[in-house]
Formats: C-alpha cells, structure tokens, sequence
C-alpha cells in the first residue's frame, strides 16, 4: 500500500516514478480519471461560491442601488415569497429610472404570480419580409396565401385577467367550432364545471381555446399551454446579449447582474427559502442578496455537475492525445521499451490525480479574479495546460538522461543500451 501511495501521490514530481506505472495495472487509470471528476467539479463550485461573497462585498455602486431601491419599495418577504404591489420597470418608465434606478442598475420588479396570463399580440409576419398583419386579417386571407406567412407572439407587460365576459367569448367559440374533437374536450370540460372553481374552469376553457385557435405556441412558451406574463420579462430582457447591470426582483426568484468595483462582471439568481420573512428594509439589503444566493448552492451545484459530465470526453481525450503525442516522441527516439501506447497512456494517467487537483485549485484563485462565464472555460484549459507541460518536462528529462548515457557508453567505449 505505501509503494502504492507513492506511486499515486508523487509520480507527478518524480519521473523515475512515474515510469513504475509500466508495472502498475489499468485500475490507477481509472482511479485518476474519477478523482479529476471529482476535482474539477469541486474547483468549478467553489469558485463559484465562494468568491461571490467576496465579489459582492466589493459592489459599492450596486449595494448602494439596492438600499436606494429598497428604501423606495414596500416590499415584504413571507413564506418563501416577495410581496409588492408596485410593478417597477426602470427601462420603460423614467419615472421609475428616477426613483428607483440609480448607478447606471436597472431594476424590474414584479411579483405577480408566476401562472399569470400576458395579455399576447398575436400577429403574422410575410416570410423574407417586413408586413405585418394581424392575426384576424391572416384568417380572413385565401388558403393559398397563409403559407407565406409566419405567426408570431409579442408578449407585453400587462396581465390578462380572465373576466366573465372574455370566458363566455371562448365558451361561444369552442361550442360552435367544426372539429369534432374539439367539441368533446369542451363538452368534457363543461361536464366537470360543476367540481372546478371558477378560476380553474376559467382557466381550461382559456387553455383549450388557445390551443384551438392559436397554431402551436410551444415554441414560445416551454409548457406549450398559455401565454404567461414571466415570459414577457424572460423574452425581452433575461435572454437579451446586454442584460449586465440588472435586478430582477418576482414573487419567487431573484435574478441579479452586477459589477464590481474592478469592473468584474458577476451573476447571480436564487429564491427567498433562507431569507428572514418580514419588510425588506435597506439594512437588511446585504443579508438578504447573501440569503437569495445561498438558496441556489445545490441548484448550481446540479449544474457544475452535469457540465462536468458533459466535458468527460474531452477530460479523457487529453491524456490519451499526450500519450500518443509521447508514443511518438518515443518511436522518433527510436526507444523500444517506452513506445509501446499502454506504457505511455499509464503514465499520463499517473498525472491525473495532482493535475486536477492543480486545477481545481488554480481555478478556485480565478474564481476571485475573473467573470463567471470566462470561469467555466478555464477547468479544461489549465487542465490541459497542466498535463502538457508535466508531459513536455518528461519528455525533456528522458531526452537529456538519454544524451548523457549515451555519451557516457561512448567514452566506454561500449554500445548504449535503450532507455
């Protein structure tokens, strides 16, 4: 066990070592390549975590934006949830960017629930070009003419409230539609009306009557049902290139994007499980940004991990290269003993262990240092790095150890044995 413990911990600084792998067995591969799994994804996390407290305690300007915000909003945390009955939206109203904006932050903020409707404009636009028609003037067009069109959803920031009159709109449309099919949903629906609140029935007789009326929408929402007021912020703003500088404050998430003082881009989203329920007053702010990012550890977590997994390829395909780059070096050479590819291949593989841990490491430090997005590329490239220079030096020590024995057979005067 003590040989073997050697060989794994200390092969990376010792090539006479690392040459024992020739008779070590291909577990220690396997063995490396889970510890750079487990390494990596380690590193990746907390650099990740870690470094926000740090980052976040050294935002001036964005803690500054958030006590103005708070000191201006009524809001209230209670069970998990953001309560206001104010819809702030400093890039549409300059008399929310005055009040509520400061430091060049923008700050959204809407805590109706997540299930509410958007009150859509539906309309179709002419394939390779710019007209616009509505959806009601795309209905009245010939057949044959539709087909140059494409429909579209453009979502707005106002809710859709289902009134009685807009329900019994949608009941006259499906009871009359020409589909069969679609006349049995609806009869089906109004079968159980009876043992549905009147929200729940509003809401299926909507669901079915989008479903009928509108193409399939699923391209703009993920469940594919209705059209809801969350998309209308995911759509223009969340999925937008230039979203940096931006807190986006619903009823159960948070999302925010900041810089540092040095000009470092951070991002950052979490729940309200962990924060203190009650007003959400400026001396409260920090504890509360600390509680929101603290409730996305193991949601983030899940995802540091699934990334990991989906690098495993390239993770392996690393050594594998370098041990064939050292095959070949080995056959130039013309050294017999150490060309042989399953050699090579276990030598790198005695590197795995203190490789990835270099990089873990390495890419804990940058986590301090650079964005999130230049964060989750650097694993595979420091990982590399590491495994090529340790390859490059091995190389470089056989060559000169190779040069001097073979001098020193010359001046013997004695054919030089290979390496």
């Amino acid at each position: 066990m003590k040989e073997w413990l050697k060989f794994f911990g200390l092969s990376f600084f010792s090539d006479k070592i690392a040459k024992g792998a020739k008779e070590r067995g291909v577990m220690n591969c396997v063995l490396g390549f889970v510890l750079t799994l487990v390494f990596i994804f380690c590193g990746v996390l907390a650099a990740n975590t870690v470094s926000f407290y740090t980052h976040y305690g050294n935002a001036t300007e964005y803690k500054s934006f958030l006590q103005n915000a708070a000191d201006n909003l009524q809001l209230s945390v209670e069970d998990g949830n953001v309560y206001t009955e104010q819809v702030v939206n400093t890039s549409l109203s300059e008399s929310d960017a005055k009040v509520y904006g400061s430091n060049g932050y923008t700050l959204i903020v809407d805590t109706r629930s997540s299930f509410a409707l958007d009150d859509f404009e539906a309309y179709c636009i002419l394939k390779n070009g710019e007209q616009e028609i509505t959806y009601n003037e795309y209905l009245a067009l010939p057949n044959e003419q539709k087909s140059d069109y494409d429909f579209k959803l453009r979502y707005t920031p106002n809710e859709l409230t289902l009134t009685d009159e807009l329900v019994s709109g949608y009941e006259n449309y499906l009871s009359a539609h020409e589909d069969e099919s679609v006349k049995k949903q609806y009869a089906e629906l109004v079968s159980v009306k009876n043992d549905l609140s009147a929200d729940d029935y509003a809401l299926k007789v909507y669901t079915l009557y989008i479903q009928t009326y509108y193409p399939d929408i699923s391209a703009y929402e993920r469940a594919g049902d209705v059209p809801l007021l969350r998309s209308y912020y995911y759509r223009n703003y969340l999925n937008s290139n230039d979203i940096r500088k931006s807190t986006f404050v619903f009823a159960d998430v948070l999302f925010g994007f900041f810089d540092t003082d040095g000009g470092l881009s951070v991002t950052f989203y979490g729940s309200y499980t962990s924060a203190e329920s009650g007003v959400l007053s400026a001396d409260k702010v920090d504890g509360f940004i600390k509680d929101v990012f603290r409730s996305s550890v193991s949601t983030s977590a899940n995802i540091y991990l699934m990334n990991t997994c989906k690098y495993i390829p390239l993770i392996a395909f690393i050594p594998f290269v370098l041990a064939l780059l050292m095959k070949l070096f080995f056959v130039i050479k013309k050294n017999e003993q150490q060309k042989k590819l399953s050699l090579c291949i276990k030598i790198e593989c005695s590197y795995l262990a203190v490789s990835s841990l270099l990089t873990a490491l390495a890419v804990f430090v940058c986590g301090f240092f650079v964005s999130s997005n230049t964060l989750n590329v650097l694993p595979l490239i420091i990982y590399g790095g590491v495994l090529a220079v340790r390859t490059i030096v091995f190389l470089v020590t056989e060559t000169l150890l190779n040069r001097k024995v073979t001098e020193t057979e010359k001046d013997d005067g004695e054919p030089s044995p290979e390496i």
